[in-house]
């Protein structure tokens, strides 16, 4: 080897050393919901001329221009660390059965070479890892749809650039874009902003090209998700940012690439909000993760593919699309019952319990907990947490302190689910609901904790109205003390002024705290009242419940039932002495 072809050698080495530790480093994030935060109403515009179940044509008689390998060509694309638009000099290196791959001039033999140019072809056109038989381009027309055609040309073009960004000064960088300003004509202006943008006026995918390795996994990866993009923007060009994102991760586990920077970046922040997308190009890789997650489950447990094509196709956006969907495949479950399995899901992923609603088969989430404990009593307030996001609370057990007591406290402004995962030996081996009062207030004890019952997850979502938009949060407290067996001492009495009423006492052996027992009232074995919480008399120590009887009623058709943490603690029949 001479000494020239080494020096060649060793730089080249050194390229893909540093490409790949950028790659590990940093994580990417995508430019298309730049467009759709920031030209909202711009958006809606072109939708209305623009979304169509067919996809849009060029004018009639209109021919595609015939292309030939090496012909240059002019692009409008977005500077993303300035949010300007700029032309791209490129020069089309391939043309495949389904796409056109053009190249950055500046980027030609630096960032991208003749080797990664034909990789990217065969993802698009031939093979991905999820199918040896069908690229890209196939699996997602054959899953969601064809793409929209402005320019008569069934070939998609792909412009391999480096795209300019904040990556230097944040380490995230914008991997690629879809932009619907090119589904349009001329020189269009934002009807806010007066701002020009000029439309390329072709079905074109903008890919990254450092430090994105050209033709590796990740950026084909990237070539999926944004594929996705321009297919649904044809179905549904106003569809939430949250679930377009959330699809395009599904594009790219259905074509066989790793999402697993999105998965890992959730397992750290779980109490990202799932449809609360936040604003800016520097966004929290934990929120794709929550919307992959999210797009995957409904995969799993709701119809495969279909559910996914079905809610992209619908024309209702956002937690409505998500209902839609599941109503038009036949499920009696809302998005908001779901969400309440989902986040479970994503704790406990074990398929072997609840026939399976609890589990992933192709992810494996590792959500963190929030606090743990491990001592008793503890107490915490002004947990804040936003529109469908949840937290993961631990709590382990000591051997011999007795049953565990939970409180839970909202501001009640907004609906909450809160569940209560318990495990056994190291595996969960029930989910079960907090009871909420109106005011936000639940209650739940956990026998046998410490022993049968080696820990548990306190799981609280806000889960507000469908119809509820924007950036919503909320307070919540929960307080927990791990004691003795609470027996109750329970009777009735009549009321010494009014007979007519009946006073129904309950005493606890040990202060309960906000706990609040239970009250059943049945007349001939009919159900009268059911679950009723009882008065607090005597905050923690002493609780009653007034009935009132009409004349016709005798009082030892009555029968009462306390219950306390799920189990029954005292009964009766009003009697008179």
């Amino acid at each position: 080897m001479t000494e020239h072809n080494l020096k060649i050698l060793l730089q080249t080495i050194s390229i893909i050393v540093f490409l790949n530790l950028t790659c590990i480093a940093f994580s990417w994030v995508d430019g298309t919901p730049y467009f759709f935060e920031n030209f909202e109403d711009f958006i809606e515009l072109m939708a209305s001329h623009g979304s169509s179940d067919k996809p849009q044509q060029a004018p009639a008689g209109a021919n595609a221009r015939q292309l030939a390998v090496g012909d240059k060509k002019r692009f409008y694309a977005v500077d993303f660390s300035n949010y300007s638009q700029y032309i791209v000099d490129a020069t089309l290196h391939t043309i495949g059965k389904f796409c056109y791959i053009f190249v950055e001039d500046s980027q030609w033999n630096r960032t991208v070479t003749p080797l990664g140019v034909e990789r990217v072809r065969r993802a698009f056109d031939e093979s991905t890892p999820a199918d040896s038989s069908r690229g890209i381009y196939q699996i997602e027309t054959g899953t969601f749809g064809q793409p929209p055609d402005i320019d008569n040309d069934w070939r998609i073009y792909i412009l391999l650039l480096d795209i300019p960004d904040f990556y230097k000064r944040s380490g995230n960088f914008v991997a690629g874009y879809f932009s619907p300003v090119n589904q349009q004509r001329g020189i269009i202006r934002d009807p806010n902003s007066g701002t020009p943008l000029r439309s390329n006026e072709i079905e074109l995918l903008y890919i990254d090209t450092h430090p994105l390795p050209v033709g590796g996994s990740d950026g084909l990866g990237v070539v999926a998700h944004e594929f996705q993009h321009l297919i649904h923007w044809r179905y549904d060009p106003n569809e939430e940012i949250w679930i377009n994102e959330g699809c395009s991760d599904y594009a790219m586990f259905l074509c066989g690439y790793d999402v697993s920077t999105h998965v890992s970046a959730y397992e750290k922040e779980p109490n990202s909000s799932l449809v609360n997308w936040p604003r800016g190009m520097q966004s929290k890789l934990s929120y794709y993760g929550a919307a992959y997650l999210w797009m995957l489950y409904l995969h799993e447990h709701y119809g495969g593919s279909r559910i996914i094509s079905t809610i992209i196709r619908n024309q209702t956006d956002g937690i409505f699309s998500i209902n839609a969907a599941l109503r038009a495949l036949g499920h009696s479950k809302s998005f908001s019952q779901v969400f309440a399995d989902w986040k479970v899901a994503n704790y406990v992923d074990n398929l072997q319990i609840d026939n399976g609603i609890y589990g992933y088969r192709n992810e494996n989430p590792r959500p963190r907990v929030k606090e743990q404990y491990r001592y008793y009593p503890i107490s915490e307030g002004d947990n804040q947490v936003e529109a469908w996001a949840t937290d993961y609370i631990s709590f382990t057990g000591m051997p011999g302190f007795g049953d565990l007591k939970l409180n839970f406290f909202s501001d009640a402004k907004y609906r909450y689910d809160v569940k209560v995962i318990e495990y056994h030996a190291g595996r969960p081996s029930n989910i079960r609901d907090m009871p909420l009062s109106a005011d936000g207030l639940g209650q739940l004890s956990v026998s046998n904790f410490g022993t049968d019952i080696s820990q548990v997850i306190l799981v609280p979502s806000l889960q507000p109205s469908d119809n509820l938009v924007g950036n919503i949060s909320s307070t919540y407290s929960y307080s927990a003390k791990q004691g003795t067996k609470v027996t109750f001492q329970t009777g009735s009495i009549p009321n010494p002024i009014h007979p007519r009423y009946w006073d129904i006492i309950a005493k606890p052996s040990d202060n309960i705290g906000a706990d609040l027992p239970v009250i059943t009232i049945t007349k001939d074995g009919q159900i009268l009242q059911e679950d009723v919480p009882m008065k607090s008399i005597s905050v923690g120590t002493l609780y009653g419940y007034q009935l009132y009887l009409t004349p016709n009623v005798q009082p030892s058709s009555i029968m009462w039932e306390v219950f306390y943490s799920d189990a029954k603690v005292g009964e009766g029949t009003l009697y008179r002495n």
